[in-house]
């Protein structure tokens, strides 16, 4: 009984929104349908909301509440293939998002914190190798970084603070090799580098 009860409670609820809510468009100046969804009572954007281009194809669907973007959103490109996945609440870009190429493979991901990039983001190739991968805090780079050819091999390594280059850096040729490595402080090479041969051996010595 109880349980029939909580089914008809909830179905009331839903169409009293339903009732309430009003259907929108928009329209580009071109007069071609721009965006449709839901108004709420207080007239502003609810539920799932579709963004198209002048074309006609779907640019992007979108969940709102209460006016702001709240919960999944995708977008897509011209030829229709998903272009990113973001997550959102209350107006803010949070937790997972997901970049894609158009061939569907993933181009990036990683973590929203209040609207910024947060926490490790990986990046990648088309062909699906790992192109770099380390941590941002406040929307920077920030800690140990890691980039790679398209081969597969080490490009460069890093640390970073705040976006700014800033200790231990090591240079890798295309085979995978040292090439050279030092310091960095303040994004500037400082203190003595080592540059190698492509034996592995110290060919110089530069001190900056």
């Amino acid at each position: 009984m109880k349980s029939r009860v909580t089914f008809f409670s909830l179905f009331f609820i839903l169409l009293s929104f339903a009732a309430n809510a009003q259907h929108q468009r928009m329209y580009y100046d071109t007069g071609e349908l721009k965006e449709q969804g839901l108004l709420d009572e207080a007239k502003q954007k609810s539920g799932t909301w579709k963004v198209f281009y002048p074309s006609g194809i779907l640019n992007a669907e979108e969940n709102y509440a209460n006016g702001l973007r709240d919960g999944l959103v995708k977008t897509y490109d011209f030829s229709s293939a998903l272009q990113t996945k973001e997550t959102w609440k209350q107006g803010v870009q949070e937790d997972s998002t997901w970049e894609y190429y158009s061939n569907g493979s993933v181009k990036r991901k990683g973590i929203f914190k209040d609207g910024v990039y947060e926490d490790e983001w990986l990046t990648y190739f088309e062909c699906g190798n790992l192109k770099n991968k380390g941590n941002y805090h406040f929307g920077q780079p920030h800690g140990n970084w890691t980039f790679y050819r398209e081969n597969g091999k080490k490009e460069f390594e890093a640390i970073f603070n705040y976006g700014i280059k800033e200790g231990m850096a090591t240079y890798y040729n295309e085979k995978g090799a040292i090439e050279s490595k030092g310091f960095y402080k303040e994004d500037k090479m400082v203190g003595e580098w080592l540059y190698y041969n492509k034996k592995g051996k110290v060919m110089e010595r530069v001190t900056y």
